[in-house]
């Protein structure tokens, strides 16, 4: 009996391990680039900035073609939410990066700084989100 409930831990502890370590992995180089060009985005957005971040997002390539074919601000970061989904999958539980989520606008986006930088709410509400765990 001892010996079957050493082996389970013994298996629950490596499962977890390797559960942990797979989380907390590095990032391949493709998606760092991604994660790159989205904050240059994401910050253009912040400020009102659409040709600045038209300009980023053809650095993005087909992911970002859409976004840069945007004529208005409204159409832009109706395309950002869907960078944001990708963003947010790749940079969650990474370290640097920060998932934030702006409750009047129900909307979440990725950043790496932990001040807030709202891209949907722009100059309009430049604060408006909260860091989610």
């Amino acid at each position: 009996m001892n010996t079957t409930r050493l082996k389970i831990l013994t298996v629950l502890s490596a499962l977890a391990l390797c559960v942990g370590t797979s989380l907390a992995a590095d990032l391949p180089p493709e998606d760092k680039q991604f994660l790159a060009g989205y904050e240059k985005v994401r910050s253009a957005l912040a400020t009102d900035d659409l040709n600045g971040a038209k300009q980023a997002a053809v650095e993005l390539g087909e992911a970002g073609s859409a976004f840069a074919q945007s004529e208005k601000i409204d159409a832009a970061r109706a395309e950002f939410s869907k960078l944001s989904e990708r963003a947010v999958q790749l940079g969650r539980g990474q370290s640097g990066y920060y998932v934030v989520n702006c409750p009047m606008l129900r909307k979440e986006w990725l950043q790496p700084s932990g001040k807030i930088s709202n891209p949907y709410a722009g100059k309009s509400m430049p604060e408006c989100g909260s860091i989610r765990k």
